[in-house]
């Protein structure tokens, strides 16, 4: 209930951000910008505060579970975003960031709390396997919103709409930056992820090892990591693909393969863990495997590998 009540708390903080950003459509007062940076440093750091209290309570977190990795995902969005307030003040990207970063924690309340398959591997590969996925993750996360800012900006150049005060986006030449790089940047973390979680995978099962590359969550990062892979190739060996509306729209791809990835992730895996501890129950009566709602699990070869 205490650790509920800290994500209740950090989220509404962040809501009232939300707030605060749509009402600078209409209102431009240096007051609303600094209430805007305060309530979000609120909200912050009371995020850091209960990330550090997961990892108190398990050296793994905070990327041991799909609950954590949504929520460590979400506070990275949160520190860019306070970033973007001291740098650029007058811009409206809060308005993209917030309510992604908000949809990280939504998330983070359906997801799994228990181990991930994973980290049950070498805690040097495990742990490099969480920090790949979730960076990659980001990446992808901001060249989505950097396309659909450029769609947008380019939309209303087309139709030659006036600029706006009160909705300032980035350049083009600026959006276009991000949307190539992300792609780039994303196959790197996102192969890193894939493949050291297979070296962690043959490391936990010996010699005799094998991939499971029937696994649904296997399938799912395979086809987000071709993915990556194709539009990369198609954006270098085609020279149109590395600039305007083409590359925006490759990120859009990568954010719908994302979603489909973390779906499977998050609910393909935690419907696999239950099955796995139901039958290790009917093994192992009167123990519970499971852990608490939002708590990690530590098992007898956890605390052995610590």
């Amino acid at each position: 209930m205490q650790l509920g009540i800290q994500v209740t708390c950090f989220a509404a903080s962040y809501a009232i951000a939300v707030a605060l950003e749509v009402s600078g459509l209409w209102i431009r007062t240096e007051w609303r910008r600094w209430l805007l940076l305060a309530v979000t440093a609120v909200g912050l750091v009371a995020h850091t505060w209960y990330l550090g209290s997961r990892v108190a309570e398990a050296p793994d977190a905070p990327l041991a579970s799909h609950y954590d990795w949504f929520l460590a995902a979400a506070w990275l969005v949160v520190v860019v975003y306070v970033a973007i307030l001291f740098y650029y003040p007058k811009s409206s990207l809060g308005l993209m960031l917030l309510p992604m970063m908000l949809a990280l924690v939504g998330a983070s309340q359906f997801a799994s709390s228990e181990t991930i398959t994973s980290f049950q591997a070498p805690r040097f590969w495990g742990r490099i396997h969480g920090i790949c996925l979730m960076l990659g993750t980001v990446v992808v996360i901001f060249g989505f919103l950097a396309g659909l800012m450029y769609l947008l900006q380019s939309y209303r150049l087309k139709q030659k709409l006036p600029p706006s005060d009160r909705f300032r986006l980035p350049s083009l030449e600026l959006l276009e930056q991000v949307n190539s790089r992300s792609l780039g940047i994303s196959l790197v973390l996102v192969g890193m992820g894939f493949f050291t979680g297979i070296i962690g995978r043959l490391a936990l099962e010996g010699e005799q090892g094998m991939v499971p590359w029937s696994d649904p969550v296997v399938i799912s990062l395979a086809a987000m990591l071709g993915w990556l892979i194709t539009a990369e190739v198609f954006r270098l060996v085609y020279p149109a693909a590395r600039q305007g509306r083409k590359v925006a729209y490759l990120t859009l791809a990568a954010f719908v393969f994302l979603l489909i990835t973390l779906a499977s992730v998050t609910l393909l895996d935690s419907l696999h863990d239950k099955g796995q501890g139901t039958g290790d129950r009917r093994q192992e009566t009167g123990s519970s495997l499971r852990a608490p709602s939002h708590s990690l699990a530590s098992s007898p070869d956890r605390r052995q590998r610590a």
